[in-house]
């Protein structure tokens, strides 16, 4: 069965006129392998579509790059080692999406070569390594605060509340908010910085 036929539809119970004579039930391990790549992948979506946007700023071919993405990844998922890193390996085909379109787009040739592409690709894949450590200690610093400094961050940040509303929710002036959020802020980063320190001396 094609994985794509199912990824492309709304319906993922849907095949195509090749499948129709498979059994209506799916394996329960099937399933369960669909589930967990659509659960990388949304968690993934937004990076590996900002690392294409690195590569190729036209929103139109990006997007175009993206579609042939999503359907690679669907189609070689089990060709993914569950202990790798998801985004790395999308990022790493949607590298080669990129390569088809220019050879297929003649007009990128004066823009872009195979070499220089590959080299911003690789500065774009350490620097999301990086953001996504930093993003990991952000969530276990998150932890350390007392509720009511992360009461505040989720007010302004995890809800359409600003600082004004959120000035008004917590009967506090918005100057004493916007201190609270430097402070916040300020514990945030060195608790992070203290965290990476840690690790690069391992």
């Amino acid at each position: 069965m094609d994985r794509s036929d199912i990824f492309t539809t709304s319906n993922r119970t849907t095949f195509d006129s090749k499948s129709a004579k498979e059994p209506d039930t799916v394996p329960l391990q099937k399933t369960a392998e669909d589930e967990r790549f659509m659960r990388l992948y949304a968690n993934s979506y937004s990076r590996i579509f900002r690392f294409i946007l690195t590569l190729i700023p036209c929103r139109n071919d990006a997007d175009e790059v993206m579609q042939e993405t999503s359907l690679v990844l669907w189609r070689k998922f089990d060709e993914y080692q569950s202990e790798g890193n998801f985004t790395r390996w999308a990022c790493g085909i949607a590298r080669l999406e990129v390569l088809r379109l220019m050879e297929r787009k003649k007009r990128f040739a004066a823009l872009f070569d195979e070499q220089l592409l590959n080299q911003i690709a690789s500065t774009r894949a350490r620097c999301e390594e990086l953001l996504e450590i930093r993003r990991d200690f952000l969530v276990q610093c998150k932890r350390q605060l007392p509720e009511k400094d992360l009461y505040l961050l989720q007010l302004i940040y995890e809800s359409e509340h600003g600082a004004k509303t959120a000035a008004s929710i917590m009967d506090q002036p918005l100057s004493t908010i916007y201190r609270h959020l430097d402070r916040i802020r300020n514990l945030l980063f060195r608790c992070i910085e203290r965290k990476m320190n840690a690790e690069d001396t391992q």
